[in-house]
């Protein structure tokens, strides 16, 4: 069997990542932690950097994409967000906080061999100091999703989307990435508030 690769934080900034599946949140969270840290590089995958934000259109509105094709354009999206976000602004000090990050470009490609191994070279081995995991429950998730118009991952069904928020649960334990669980359902103040005493406490 092949060792997975080893993943590192950087040793300056502080890189913070926010993950769940679609309606858990993410956005709300990110929107009140600005107001917190109004120094922070506010930054998403996919859709970052410039070239990024190309790329996140192909994903999420291109019909019939191949799974592998697919796969491959998160990680050259990936590739560049390190390049032009992550790299320089960590290395300036700075406080990032990323809606999505190398842990959901794993637990998607549930069917390509390799996934870990090719996310390493993408992200050349940087994992966040923190994520912070929203997390749905079944009946939560089917309410929230009733609200709203589904773009292309959100249409692959409730299943779907649950057996990802296990696979991000399961690799944040497997990268040895440090986890702040949060039940996605609390009030979005009482959730802003224990991200943000968490995050704190890393400074």
């Amino acid at each position: 069997m092949t060792q997975n690769p080893s993943f590192a934080t950087s040793t300056s900034g502080l890189y913070i990542a926010l993950e769940g599946i679609d309606t858990s949140g993410k956005s709300t969270q990110i929107n009140a932690l600005c107001a917190h840290y109004p120094q922070a590089i506010i930054t998403k995958e996919p859709g970052g950097s410039e070239i990024g934000r190309d790329i996140r259109e192909l994903i999420l509105h291109t019909p019939n994409l191949d799974s592998l094709c697919e796969f491959f354009l998160f990680l050259a999206d990936r590739a560049q967000h390190y390049h032009k976000v992550l790299k320089p602004n960590l290395d300036s000090h700075r406080l990032v906080i990323s809606d999505r990050s190398l842990i959901s470009g794993i637990a998607y490609a549930k069917d390509i061999p390799q996934a870990i191994a090719y996310n390493h070279t993408s992200i050349r081995g940087l994992k966040p100091h923190l994520c912070v995991l929203l997390l749905l429950d079944e009946t939560h998730l089917r309410m929230r999703l009733g609200r709203k118009a589904h773009d292309k991952i959100e249409e692959r069904g409730i299943t779907y989307m649950l057996e990802i928020q296990e696979r991000l649960r399961r690799f944040c334990e497997l990268l040895e990435v440090r986890t702040l669980e949060i039940d996605a359902t609390l009030p979005p103040e009482h959730i802003t508030q224990a991200i943000v005493r968490e995050i704190d406490s890393l400074k």
